[in-house]
């Protein structure tokens, strides 16, 4: 998975997981299992305007704990995993790359968009008192902001080996696939197209 913040990724990841099993990795319980806090890093930073540094470190540790987890989920013979994470930043997807290489795995990236921004607005606000809830912890507009100033467009290092599939959270839909064909793409499509109309 990949996205921003509010971009519906944590829902996305949750059909994925129902709809085709296998094991699921979520960046809000790694932080939590690692004790990050990030409304507590966004009144230290005042907004992720001082002392980033100090927080960058200990995500990019994070990152490196999801990656640990996903090399013991192939390990463990898991076909199927759904790491759920923003990946925004090219190192943070080409780590989840490397390690599905090492184990034979074949990867498709999951880009979870929301290109509304008051849809955004709405999603955060409604996520405000509930901020001790793993899932709804990014609950402040300057994580948001944050973090899509660390964004690069997944397209742009996008293995050519490697498909990658495009989901519209706001009418939840998929809107686009690029790169090769593969069974897992397919799964992954019919996993989070809307139920036909009856």
């Amino acid at each position: 998975m990949c996205g921003l913040p509010a971009a519906g990724k944590t829902t996305a990841a949750g059909r994925l997981h129902a709809a085709l099993g296998g094991a699921r990795i979520r960046s809000c319980k790694v932080f939590q299992d690692l004790g990050i806090s990030l409304p507590a890093w966004v009144r230290r930073t005042k907004g992720f305007t001082e002392g980033v540094a100090d927080y960058v470190r200990l995500r990019d540790a994070a990152y490196r704990e999801m990656a640990c987890r996903l090399e013991a989920a192939l390990a463990a013979g898991a076909t199927r995993v759904v790491l759920d994470a923003v990946h925004g930043e090219p190192d943070k997807r080409a780590a989840v790359y490397a390690v599905c290489d090492r184990y034979g795995a074949s990867p498709a990236l999951v880009w979870c968009r929301c290109d509304d921004p008051a849809e955004i607005d709405r999603r955060v606000r409604a996520r405000q008192g509930r901020e001790s809830e793993p899932e709804h912890e990014a609950a402040d507009a300057s994580v948001v902001q944050h973090l899509g100033g660390l964004w690069r467009d997944p397209v742009c290092d996008l293995p050519a080996t490697i498909p990658i599939v495009v989901y519209d959270s706001v009418t939840s839909s998929v809107v686009g696939r690029l790169g090769p064909a593969a069974p897992a793409v397919d799964a992954i499509v019919a996993a989070l197209s809307p139920p036909p109309l009856r």
